[in-house]
């Protein structure tokens, strides 16, 4: 399939999701992400499907390269809204069409009429011509088969949910890391529906984005998969607590601790909830087996957030004492 930059009306066809994923090295699960956040959207449909505009090709371009520089995903925004705005007025051919950052503004020029999008403080510097040139070599490419290393079970798509949720390390602005781990459990799910741990990790992602009760329903059905799953039991308790059900959390975080009663993290909940209702000898005793266990770990295993609640821990049991003393 060729694609000739000189007499192919603008938009005459459309591009697939795996012809732009490929032409711009973008995952694809990262411009489905796109789409159903509205974030880019294919402006045509071909045969019942949504397919990539050029016009759609250059806000792929952009944006692309605004997030490759760290610019904010409302930045990025802006300067896609700007550009739509303006595009469809333009009446000169695309391939006079020039794209730059100039300082912290992206531009658009077209002959002696200039855009300017919002301030992305990148450096985007390429011409319409090139990336349709570009284009219609990726086109011609052959197929390639699907990645071998992409998971075919279960457990190895809940394996690339932890990875993707270890790269992006709970950043709360990485949306697009968050719905690629939420895809590979849902997916892992898809196979296995009795994968508790993927159940688990799932109601995690809904919890970080605060739909408390899609995190408690999946907790409560990774409950249902592994009735004795501490993470989930622990998490469920924390949603309690939470809740200000605090004789609720106390009785759910005993409950992990007769099952587990080395959780680490039950300790300290059951600390914390014991404290509201005026419990300080038994809070006192479940911060210091609390801090013993995360003092037993090697450093290297230590997580940053571990480390400071253990230190948080410390400083609240040595008040604890003074006061029992008295």
């Amino acid at each position: 399939m060729t694609l000739d930059t000189d007499t192919r009306p603008v938009d005459a066809a459309g591009y697939g999701i795996r012809e732009v994923a490929r032409l711009f090295a973008v995952p694809e699960h990262r411009l489905r992400y796109w789409s159903q956040t509205g974030f880019i959207v294919p402006s045509l449909r071909e045969g019942g499907r949504l397919v990539y505009s050029f016009r759609d090709l250059i806000a792929v371009k952009v944006a692309k390269t605004l997030v490759d520089e760290g610019a904010s995903l409302r930045k990025i925004r802006r300067s896609l809204a700007t550009l739509r705005a303006n595009l469809p007025g333009v009446d000169t051919s695309l391939s006079a069409l020039r794209i730059r950052c100039d300082h912290d503004r992206v531009l658009v020029d077209e002959g002696q009429h200039r855009f300017e999008a919002d301030s992305g403080q990148v450096v985007l510097d390429f011409t319409i011509s090139t990336l349709r040139e570009q284009a219609a070599r990726v086109l011609t490419l052959p197929l390639v088969a699907p990645d071998s290393s992409e998971p075919t079970t279960a457990h190895d798509w809940f394996r690339r949910g932890c990875e993707l949720e270890h790269e992006r390390d709970g950043a709360p602005g990485d949306l697009v890391g968050l719905a690629a781990a939420r895809r590979a459990y849902e997916t892992a799910l898809g196979l296995d529906p009795s994968l508790a741990a993927a159940w688990t990790n799932l109601g995690g992602l809904h919890a970080e984005l605060e739909d408390t009760d899609a995190a408690r329903e999946h907790f409560e059905q990774a409950l249902r998969c592994d009735p004795d799953q501490p993470e989930a039991q622990c998490n469920l308790a924390e949603l309690t607590l939470r809740s200000g059900d605090v004789e609720g959390a106390i009785s759910a975080y005993r409950q992990v601790l007769r099952t587990s009663p080395d959780w680490t993290e039950a300790h300290y909940g059951l600390a914390r909830a014991l404290l509201q209702v005026g419990g300080k000898l038994q809070a006192l005793a479940h911060l210091d087996r609390f801090c013993a266990a995360v003092s037993a770990l090697a450093p290297e295993l230590r997580a940053v957030e571990v480390e400071d609640r253990r230190e948080s821990a410390a400083h609240i049991a040595a008040q604890l004492r003074r006061e029992l003393e008295r």
